[in-house]
């Protein structure tokens, strides 16, 4: 085998485990998404112990993700990869990454706000904003998986991720004025602009999947 040879071989053989360790951090993305829900369900439902081991999980998900980056990270500082792949590589990783980190940041601020006089209008639509958070998550790595099987699929799954997108940052919208209005009833400011700020992580969970899919969708119509 020619030393030509030998380096296309080491460079399939290392996009395949490192395209394998991207599977398993967006696996620990996906779990941090759902565990962040689980926390805005006990929220609303007051359930405060529930709400105490599904922050937990949250933290521990995110935490894992992390581990996985850095180990990415450091494979493709030494492996053979061609500099375009290890650059598209380190964007999905990254990106992926602010994913788990915004839905740490939401589970945290809810933990540490009051949900007293809240409406059940407000409860109903900040659970499904969470939903519509796991949705796109889990829409996302369907597009991921796809890479490997057909890119063609790869670009609609990814398609459909910008068009949950929409679909969310709309339903946000709504929210938000009911959030508002709650605001100009409440006392506890502080409460209220938590869950302002618990909302727009949210929402920033919902950006940074899109993001992702252009990532992927990028990949798909280069390979």
């Amino acid at each position: 085998m020619s030393k030509s040879n030998i380096m296309v071989w080491l460079s399939r053989r290392e996009e395949k485990k490192i395209l394998n360790l991207c599977k398993k951090h967006l696996d620990k993305i996906v779990e941090t998404v759902k565990a962040m829900a689980q926390v805005v369900h006990a929220f609303c439902d007051e359930d405060f112990n529930a709400l105490e081991d599904h922050y937990r999980k949250t933290f521990d998900s995110e935490r894992e993700a992390d581990e996985i980056k850095r180990q990415i990270l450091h494979d493709l500082s030494k492996g053979p990869l061609h500099p375009i792949d290890r650059e598209e590589i380190i964007r999905l990783v990254l990106t992926a990454d602010d994913i788990a980190e915004n839905a740490k940041s939401c589970a945290r601020k809810l933990r540490l706000t009051s949900n007293e006089n809240l409406t059940n209008n407000i409860k109903i639509n900040i659970k499904e904003m969470a939903n519509r958070c796991v949705e796109i998550v889990e829409k996302v790595i369907q597009a991921f998986i796809a890479l490997s099987e057909d890119v063609k699929i790869a670009i609609k799954e990814a398609n459909e991720v910008e068009l949950l997108e929409e679909s969310i940052d709309e339903f946000r919208i709504g929210l938000i004025k009911l959030v508002l209005k709650y605001g100009d009833e409440t006392e506890k400011i502080g409460s209220w602009l938590m869950l302002l700020n618990a909302i727009e992580n949210m929402e920033e969970v919902a950006d940074h999947s899109e993001d992702v899919a252009d990532v992927i969708r990028s990949i798909a119509i280069l390979s």
